[in-house]
Parts: structure tokens; sequence; C-alpha cells
């Protein structure tokens, strides 16, 4: 059961990486009328939210270009990096003024076509668990950034019926790294 649930999850995340990477190449596609548009400004009809692209010699943000965050956890050294939307906010400003939006922020990749926005966090990052019994109860917490525990989930998982090696272990508490390992690590005590 535990292979089959593995050869699933593993499935899973290539299906997740293969519609992932055909999604980012879709929207990394150069688009004709940009090309057209460098050294002149486009006539566009007025029509309530259209952004008009003008001929400059500073570098501005298209309205196509992808956006992400990439964060880094000085407590456990582990980066986050979310794709999003571009805020609307950001649409033809220069770098200087997207530095100045996301004070706090590190402009790390600067192009028409591409804004990555780095940030370096003091504490963990939101993947880190601890497998811990409570009141003969397995439960489990998430590490918050500055280490604190906060209840994530609590389980049905009496120590009764666990080894009694198990559970010196978790009445110490068992840290855990990741949503996948965790799973695999409660699938064992059920």
């Amino acid at each position: 059961m535990r292979k089959e649930y593995l050869y699933i999850v593993i499935l899973v995340v290539l299906i997740a990486a293969v519609i992932g990477g055909i999604v980012g190449v879709l929207k990394r596609t150069p688009n004709i009328s940009e090309a057209k548009a460098a050294n002149e400004v486009q006539n566009v009809p007025e029509k309530e939210n259209t952004v008009v692209t003008t001929a400059s010699s500073e570098e501005k943000v298209s309205p196509n270009a992808t956006f992400a965050l990439k964060k880094y956890y000085d407590e456990c050294s582990h980066f986050d990096y979310e794709e999003a939307e571009l805020p609307h906010e950001l649409v033809n400003l220069t770098q200087e003024e997207v530095e100045e939006y996301y004070a706090g922020w590190e402009v790390e990749k600067f192009a028409k076509d591409q804004l990555v926005l780095t940030k370096e966090i003091d504490g963990y990052c939101n993947q880190h668990f601890l497998i811990k019994l409570d009141n003969d109860l397995v439960n489990i917490y998430r590490v918050g950034t500055l280490g604190e525990l906060n209840q994530y989930q609590a389980t049905d998982i009496s120590k009764d019926y666990l080894p009694e090696e198990d559970i010196g272990k978790l009445e110490e508490g068992i840290p855990v790294f990741g949503e996948g390992k965790l799973s695999a690590i409660l699938e064992d005590y059920e």
C-alpha cells in the first residue's frame, strides 16, 4: 500500500510539472504586437482597461510579463518560489519604480517580459512540521515562522497501538519537512 501511494504521488507531481511547463511556455510566447511597437506608439482604440505601450529608452514591465516572488528563509535555508499574476499596478513601471513600490524586496530579475522579486525572511518556511503525542494521541503541529508550534492536524492515532520505540520518539516530537514526508510517516502509524 505504501509503494502504491508513493507511485501515485510521483505520478501526480510529474503531471503537475508537465502542465506547469506547458503553461510557462505559453506565457513566454512573444506577442507580435509588442514587437511592432518597439519604437513607436501603438494606436489602440480607447476602451476600459486597455494598456497602451509607448516608445521609451527605459525598459518597463510589459502587461504580459511573468511575475514571481522568491523568499529565502534564514532559519531553515529554504527557498519558496511562487509564480503569481502580475499586479496591474506594476505594468509600465521601470525597475526603479518597481523597487519603490515593493519596498523591502530586491529585484532579482527585471526585463519587460519577466519580473522576479526576492526577500530574505528571518524564520522558518511553512513546510516544517512536528509530530507529537498529546493526551495519548498523535498530533501534528506546523512550525511557525518564528519557531512557534501551531496545531495543524489532530489524529485519532492512539499510542496504545504503537511500538515503545515510536512512543519515545513521539513524546520528544519528530520534526518533519514537507507535506509528502508528513503523509508517509502518518501512514506508517495508521
